[in-house]
């Protein structure tokens, strides 16, 4: 697809177009504002870049796979850098409760941003493996297969690990 270095420019902009909202949602999960969000979209995108002229994709792959797995490793990166606690936004549950219900009443926002939080702290708590697995399953809705090629392991690999990361969310979130 991409053999020569004069496509490159058109390829790398009709691929951030079809991908950016995902880029977006990956990156803003796993940090706690829209500035960092953007810093490390803007990475992923420079990592992309580069990458594109030699992404080694299997014929069975996928780019969205690839582009997953290049922006994960760019907020994996980051978040190594900093070495400190994340918190992950808490818009999206608070908006599909307003969808769930006409006009929320205050303490029924207060109580949805409440277990949102804690859902997010636990989350932000797991262990890098399952923290990723969590957020690009249930999160962004990428399917087992597209998760088995982001992270390079087997579809069943990718059971056993959402089911090991659902597992412990759900203990932490009952203490």
């Amino acid at each position: 697809m991409l053999s020569g270095n004069s496509h490159l420019n058109g390829d790398f902009e009709n691929l951030l177009k079809k991908y950016e909202k995902l880029i977006w949602h990956i990156a803003h999960r796993y940090f706690n504002n829209n500035e960092d969000a953007l810093d490390i979209c803007q990475e992923a995108a420079i990592k992309i870049y580069k990458g594109l002229p030699n992404a080694k994709i299997p014929e069975s792959g996928s780019l969205k796979s690839w582009v997953c797995a290049v922006t994960v490793n760019a907020c994996l990166d980051e978040l190594r850098k900093r070495k400190k606690a994340i918190e992950i936004s808490q818009g999206d549950e608070l908006d599909k409760l307003a969808e769930d219900k006409k006009s929320p009443s205050a303490e029924d926002e207060a109580l949805a941003r409440s277990r949102a939080g804690e859902i997010m702290r636990a989350i932000s708590s797991l262990p890098e493996d399952q923290r990723t697995m969590i957020i690009l399953r249930d999160m962004n809705g990428l399917s087992y297969q597209e998760l088995s090629e982001t992270a390079g392991i087997g579809v069943n690999t990718v059971k056993s690990r959402l089911s090991r990361a659902r597992e412990a969310l759900r203990k932490l979130l009952e203490r």
